[in-house]
């Protein structure tokens, strides 16, 4: 169990690898540079090959802008400990969202190798709700993670295999 843990703990994924970051503000640049030029040399008009134009560009721009979205996102856990609540935060750049869940207190970490081969790094909590954490493709570094993380949350840690 948790002994005297006070506060909001954040579990951070960290950055994303240096070349999906330049993927990413590429897209997104192509995105608004394809939208400048479509306002730029397009007269705003109710005629059929406006909307027909419009409805291509507007195609384009949600197909660039979700790849970009896709080199660009994080996932970030939250426990507030004071309020007993939980969220999985996602977010691009500064943007981005999540929503509170009441939160029983954590019971444990464990590792578990999923169907795919990766090692997943999940918390529990009494009532037995998983929060799944983090995925690695190598078992060491799993559970060099996860006895690391319950070392700091001040709780129990199991390796199952």
């Amino acid at each position: 169990m948790i002994k005297n843990k006070t506060g909001i703990v954040k579990i951070v994924s960290g950055k994303r690898p240096w070349y999906e970051r330049v993927l990413a503000s590429v897209f997104f640049a192509a995105g608004f540079y394809l939208l400048f030029l479509f306002y730029k040399n397009i007269n705003v008009t109710f005629t059929e090959d406006y909307y027909i134009s419009s409805f291509k560009v507007l195609s384009s721009l949600i197909f660039v802008f979700s790849l970009g979205i896709k080199y660009s996102y994080t996932v970030n856990h939250h426990f507030d400990f004071d309020l007993k609540k939980y969220r999985k935060f996602v977010s691009v750049g500064p943007f981005g969202f999540g929503k509170w869940q009441n939160l029983k207190s954590l019971n444990r970490v464990s590792t578990f190798v999923n169907r795919q081969g990766n090692c997943e790094v999940n918390i529990w909590d009494v009532k037995n709700n998983k929060y799944r954490i983090a995925y690695f493709y190598k078992i060491e570094d799993a559970v060099f993670y996860g006895r690391d993380l319950a070392e700091k949350l001040e709780i129990k840690f199991l390796e199952r295999s």
